[in-house]
């Protein structure tokens, strides 16, 4: 895109000039009417190229008569930088700590290094990592305060960085919201170079670069260690390349995308069913010219996250741009809170059957100890999602390597089997290294029957639902006391939730939705047996009738996905966008749920 508009600035428009609407017309399918919207896509495309300069007055773009691409590299003024953040997505991150370094023609002019108040607390895992914790930035200026001075620091410089397409996106971001523009310079990323120099490199980290080089890496992961790490390689890069030809700052951006295949994308989604998207929190969906869903998502600002699919493919796989490219038009449903726009996203999901999503990427993060209770041998496991399978359900937990972790201990001191698998028992089978060390009873094997093994699996479940007494004293006693017990305390700081027991909680929930309408689910025994919208006490009056008379069999694959949603939410019942109403198991489940019904009915009335 940026090429086609970049050979028509030069070729074709008047004085190297063109109004928005102009270079719009060439890269997007018909007219729009939102100015804002054309004026902020082209922006976004073009703002960090330094061959095009926009017209303040106008908002018309031109080609920049004299820029850094030209520049002899004997000349040239680079800006090597490295930030500490808080670790989330580049435009929702926090910056802990900024260093970084002016070099102008191969000597250093300049420094820049402060921390950073993120405004938000420092994770447990980003403090460890880089030193920098909570107090250490309490004093500390925000980028508020910060980055008008570093966009001086910084001005009419090549930006350099390794992995550079975070720091700079980082940058960039903090540049709009603060200046009101983007920091606009060119890119230049030490790890792509690496590729390209030094290609027999397995790994092309600033560790491995480091080590390659001989180079001294004291006080890593802190921004201006990190920074002068990477001015050392940057300069090491410099000398290869200019005895290989390069002699400009263009020459060194060209460098760095050698090797990669072109990567071309033809917009055929129409301006106007872009600027149709809501700048609020909703699902969309990309619709192929066979009418065909290819990705449902949900975002927070939809039309900003749909528009940057097209702004950034840099990033994009080719998987992605694939169905990019195939994309003629876009669908969205708006949401009024996180848990409506999950069960939206659902819904969609099951409705349209996209081509591209990943099975299970649409619900909420997190794993559960899964402890099957079907088969004679029934197993112990790590699940992504709720099945109704009749297992029982730990969680959810947060962590992957935790669940891994905690499913293995309980497995461990159970002498429970974790092996996938229909299991047969065969005396001739060869046990893995867990039966022989004594933490399995080896049903594979034949060393145990199923009507004792099945005893374990009952001790493990009725020792889940008591006071942690007896996982304590098998925990001191097993294998490896120390990291079970360590593991153990933090599974005990879930069992202090309300239903850490995915299946012994049954509940109505409520919360209202973008119609506007109430959506009812009810949860039994941990697993979702109906869900609906309602607008009056007559509609809520027969979806409970009907779940009560609804019988224990399996559920359908949404009613899976809404069980998995409304396990992570349960854990927050206080919020403001949830009712939970708890159902009496001891109760007819007729008379709980309607008992239940009338806790909802205050929500129901005020529908009116």
């Amino acid at each position: 895109m940026r090429e086609r508009l970049y050979e028509y600035l030069a070729e074709q428009a008047s004085g190297g000039s063109a109004s928005s609407e102009e270079l719009l017309a060439l890269i997007l399918h018909g007219r729009g009417s939102d100015e804002a919207f054309g004026r902020a896509f082209l922006a976004g495309l073009l703002s960090d190229d330094p061959r095009f300069v926009q017209d303040t007055a106008d908002g018309g773009w031109q080609l920049a008569d004299d820029h850094v691409l030209e520049t002899a590299l004997s000349e040239a003024p680079f800006v090597v930088v490295d930030l500490e953040s808080t670790g989330q997505r580049p435009e929702h991150t926090g910056i802990t700590e900024i260093g970084a370094l002016r070099f102008e023609g191969r000597r250093e002019v300049g420094r820049f290094q402060s921390l950073v108040n993120p405004g938000s607390p420092i994770p447990p895992y980003v403090a460890k990592l880089t030193g920098i914790d909570d107090g250490m930035v309490a004093d500390a200026p925000s980028i508020d305060e910060l980055m008008p001075e570093f966009a001086r620091f910084a001005a009419d410089s090549v930006l350099v960085a390794h992995n550079a397409a975070f720091d700079a996106k980082v940058l960039d971001h903090a540049s709009r919201m603060i200046l009101d523009r983007p920091l606009g310079l060119p890119t230049l990323c030490t790890f792509k170079l690496a590729r390209r120099v030094v290609p027999e490199l397995d790994r092309a980290s600033l560790d491995s670069l480091a080590e390659h080089f001989d180079l001294h890496t004291a006080s890593r992961h802190r921004a201006m260690a990190d920074a002068e790490l990477t001015a050392v390689v940057l300069a090491r890069f410099l000398d290869m390349l200019e005895a290989e030809g390069a002699a400009t700052v263009g020459d060194l951006l060209t460098a760095q995308e050698e090797g990669d295949e072109p990567r071309r994308l033809e917009i055929l989604v129409t301006r106007h069913a872009l600027e149709s998207l809501p700048e609020s929190r909703g699902v969309y969906w990309l619709v192929d010219a066979d009418d065909q869903t290819l990705f449902v998502g949900q975002a927070a600002n939809v039309r900003e996250h749909v528009s940057r699919l097209y702004l950034d493919t840099a990033h994009l796989s080719g998987r992605q741009l694939e169905m990019v490219s195939a994309v003629v038009d876009v669908g969205c449903r708006e949401t009024v809170s996180d848990l409506e726009t999950f069960f939206v996203e659902a819904d969609e999901m099951r409705a349209r059957k996209p081509l591209y999503n990943r099975a299970g990427r649409h619900l909420p993060r997190g794993s559960f100890v899964k402890i099957a209770r079907r088969g004679a041998f029934p197993r112990v496991s790590v699940a992504g999602r709720i099945n109704g399978d009749g297992a029982l359900y730990l969680g959810p937990i947060k962590g992957k390597a935790f669940a891994d972790d905690a499913s293995a201990m309980l497995a461990r001191l159970y002498r429970l089997r974790t092996c996938p698998g229909r299991l047969t028992p065969d005396p001739a089978f060869e046990p893995c290294e867990l039966g022989p060390a004594g933490l399995c009873t080896s049903p594979c094997d034949a060393s145990v029957d199923s009507n004792e093994y099945r005893r374990q699996v009952h001790e493990l479940e009725r020792d889940l639902s008591g006071d942690g007494s007896r996982l304590k004293q098998l925990a001191s006693g097993g294998s490896e006391p120390g990291r079970d017990a360590g593991l153990l305390g933090r599974l005990m700081k879930l069992q202090r939730r309300r239903h850490w027991l995915v299946n012994e909680h049954s509940y109505l929930a409520a919360f209202p939705t973008s119609d506007p309408a109430l959506m009812v689910v009810a949860v039994l025994e941990g697993l979702c047996r109906g869900v609906t919208r309602i607008t009056t006490a007559a509609e809520l009056d027969a979806f409970l009738e009907t779940v009560a008379a609804r019988g224990r069999g399996a559920v359908r694959s949404y009613e899976a996905d809404v069980s998995t949603i409304m396990a992570h939410w349960v854990r927050r019942s206080q919020a403001d966008d949830c009712l939970i109403v708890d159902l009496d198991d001891d109760e007819d489940r007729a008379a709980s749920l309607a008992r239940a019904g009338k806790e909802l009915a205050p929500l129901v009335d005020s529908l009116s």
